[in-house]
């Protein structure tokens, strides 16, 4: 077990050194969500991860692809660029993952310009290849060479505890987001319950409610509407029928909708003219 951990396994590093480089990672990650990334949406300091202890492994994931992306790549642009792609990848899979699995959205992007589903945007892929390139040129340099100063054996003890702590807060964090969809349908029952039972006392008192003259004027505007209504409904029927390849591009759907209906309904009418017609025949038929 313990050649396994000090095998070089990516990038040049053992699994131990690997481990150690992602929780490292995770935890930047988390302190930046929490604090700079916090102050600046919610004007204060708040728990931004997902899990108990304080990383975000999406964070270390992006890092060590990109470092392995990238490794043969030197132009800042270039850096930029891909790892911009990559991020939001990541990102986008991620999100799209949580939302099958959890029926939940971990973040939102909505409010950014040029974003995708509200998962990913332009804005944000930006900023985190800036922070790649970053991450490339100085930050991993400076980490590795701090990793070098730990000696072997430490390294590999920090990576089965790190792994040990990990699995367990996996494990509590998904069974905490599963208890907090149950208990979130929970609530989404009893408050549903409370309104219909509230509209059930409502109707139970209808007909003295039916008294109010403010319900029987309203009645009578609704009656007129519907007049109104169908006076228009007969105006598009006519001008549909008079315009058959009539095609609308930005309502094309909701035409082509009327004409069907429109269609149907001269269908039916057809049919029920046939069928006194021949009943009428058949009993002439019997006369004779």
């Amino acid at each position: 077990m313990y050649s396994f951990f000090t095998t070089p396994f990516l990038l040049g590093m053992d699994f131990a050194t690997l481990t150690c480089v992602m929780m490292f990672y995770s935890f930047i990650g988390w302190f930046y969500e929490s604090t700079v990334f916090s102050l600046v949406e919610q004007g204060k300091f708040m728990n931004r991860g997902c899990f108990i202890g304080p990383y975000l492994p999406i964070y270390s994931v992006a890092g060590i692809l990109n470092l392995y992306l990238l490794s043969d790549v030197t132009s800042p642009f270039k850096i930029v660029l891909i790892s911009s792609l990559s991020v939001c990848a990541v990102e986008y899979f991620t999100s799209w993952a949580l939302e099958k699995i959890f029926h939940a959205r971990y973040w939102d992007y909505s409010y950014f310009p040029l974003n995708i589903n509200g998962r990913i945007s332009v804005v944000s892929g930006l900023f985190f290849g800036f922070a790649i390139l970053i991450l490339i040129k100085l930050f991993h340099p400076f980490t590795m060479a701090m990793m070098g100063k730990i000696p072997e054996r430490a390294r590999v003890i920090l990576a089965i505890i790190f792994w040990l702590v990990f699995l367990v807060d996996a494990v509590f964090t998904v069974i905490g987001m599963c208890n907090l969809n149950r208990k979130c349908k929970e609530i989404y029952d009893a408050i549903d319950g409370m309104v219909e039972n509230g509209f059930d006392k409502i109707n139970n008192k209808a007909e003295y409610l039916n008294r109010f003259a403010i319900v029987e004027k309203s009645k009578s505007i609704v009656v007129h509407m519907k007049g109104i209504n169908k006076k228009f409904v007969g105006l598009e029927t006519r001008i549909l029928e008079a315009f058959p390849d009539f095609h609308s591009y930005s309502y094309s759907e909701i035409t082509d909708k009327m004409k069907a209906i429109i269609y149907r309904k001269k269908k039916s009418q057809s049919e029920e003219m046939v069928e006194p017609e021949a009943v009428e025949g058949q009993s002439t038929e019997e006369a004779k």
